[in-house]
């Protein structure tokens, strides 16, 4: 029997190839920068031929803002494995981070689009709105879900420490990357949520 072939089979076989290329970009956006990378260079990386990545990415800002958009829903994927608890999702966040800096040019190209994306009419600006929304939305749901299961205090407010969070978290990013890297970013992140829990858990520890 011949292997089945048509509409699906091209689809999962385009959407294949799509993601490859996608991981290749992320690596080596992640290594060498946007600026510094072409096109023909991801194509390379993916087995490809230029015609081939074309096919699926019309352009360097199309395949910049697809890449974007897979790394960010690779990091709602890995959070499927943090528990309710607030204090472990702290300690995840940090060790996601900590992952990330690995690929600097990676933290750099979230920073640099993310801040442009904040223009109406930027082609990423509705993706970036909304999952700036769901991160502050989802932490606000676990500090309430904390509350309510005794591990942190009663009265908080989780929006506005779900944004107080999202916000310091976006600056620390921008000053690293501005001061050239000069100091521990996880350690000032690590020492901001160890405060921020010593704070607002029930028995008053830290991370």
């Amino acid at each position: 029997m011949g292997t089945p072939r048509g509409p699906r089979g091209g689809y999962a076989t385009g959407q294949a190839r799509r993601n490859q290329i996608l991981e290749a970009a992320l690596l080596r956006f992640g290594q060498d920068g946007y600026r510094k990378t072409s096109l023909a260079r991801i194509a390379r990386d993916a087995g490809i031929t230029d015609a081939g990545l074309l096919h699926h990415f019309s352009d360097k800002q199309q395949l910049l803002l697809a890449v974007v958009q897979y790394w960010h829903e690779r990091l709602d994927e890995q959070w499927v494995r943090v528990s309710d608890s607030v204090r472990d999702a702290f300690r995840c966040h940090l060790d996601d981070t900590a992952e990330i800096l690995t690929m600097p040019g990676i933290l750099e190209l979230a920073v640099v689009v993310g801040a442009e994306a904040t223009a109406p009419d930027h082609p990423a600006h509705d993706f970036f709105s909304q999952w700036q929304e769901k991160g502050v939305r989802e932490l606000a749901d676990r500090l309430h879900a904390g509350t309510v299961s005794g591990e942190l205090k009663a009265g908080l407010d989780p929006e506005s420490i779900a944004r107080e969070c999202a916000a310091l978290d976006a600056g620390l990013r921008v000053q690293w990357l501005a001061s050239g890297r000069s100091f521990d970013l996880i350690a000032v992140m690590r020492s901001h949520l160890d405060r921020l829990m010593r704070h607002i858990s029930a028995d008053g520890e830290g991370l």
